[in-house]
């Protein structure tokens, strides 16, 4: 499983692998001095491990032409389907994203018929944002494939390992969470 590049380079025209060396560096030099650089270096490779984390899991929902960050949005329209209004501001804030990149998503998945924009029925001014019959059979058919994923990302550590790394996991996602104000 490989990442797919935006477009064939040429030999010359790739950039080449730098791995943490350079980076260091640059912290080494313009990181301020009450910043702890050990906590950096993890900082940093947590940013490129979720950044390799996502292209994992689009590279799995290839095959179901959807994205994870489409497919985050139609997961939490179906566990919220009970919701009497869900807006499109209030998945920006519960997705932690602007709400002009909702709005993209939510135009494409409106496209494939997957969602369904309507007036909200007591203000008509609002717009609700519901899950489509063809998008929750689409989430039920990928939800195989997307767990399977999920379960291989740790495929490299054992149990024990499992344990500790969940139990860190855990409590950095609840700091993050509650330095930001909103949470899953």
């Amino acid at each position: 499983m490989k990442r797919k590049p935006a477009k064939e380079y040429t030999t010359e025209q790739q950039l080449p692998r730098l791995g943490t060396s350079p980076y260091l560096k640059l912290m080494e030099r313009t990181a301020s001095s009450d910043t702890n650089l050990n906590s950096a270096h993890l900082g940093l490779i947590m940013l490129w491990t979720g950044d390799n984390i996502l292209d994992m899991v689009d590279i799995d929902l290839a095959a179901f032409d959807i994205t994870e960050s489409k497919l985050d949005l139609l997961l939490l329209l179906s566990l919220h389907a009970d919701q009497e209004l869900v807006t499109p501001s209030s998945i920006a804030d519960r997705l932690g994203i602007r709400r002009s990149s909702v709005t993209a998503l939510l135009i494409w998945l409106e496209k494939k018929n997957l969602i369904v924009r309507e007036p909200y029925a007591k203000d008509g001014r609002m717009t609700h944002v519901r899950i489509s019959a063809e998008g929750s059979t689409l989430v039920n058919q990928i939800l195989p494939t997307f767990w399977s994923t999920c379960a291989s990302l740790v495929d490299e550590l054992n149990k024990e390992e499992q344990a500790v790394f969940q139990k860190v996991l855990v409590k950095l996602n609840a700091s993050l969470e509650k330095r930001l104000g909103s949470g899953r």
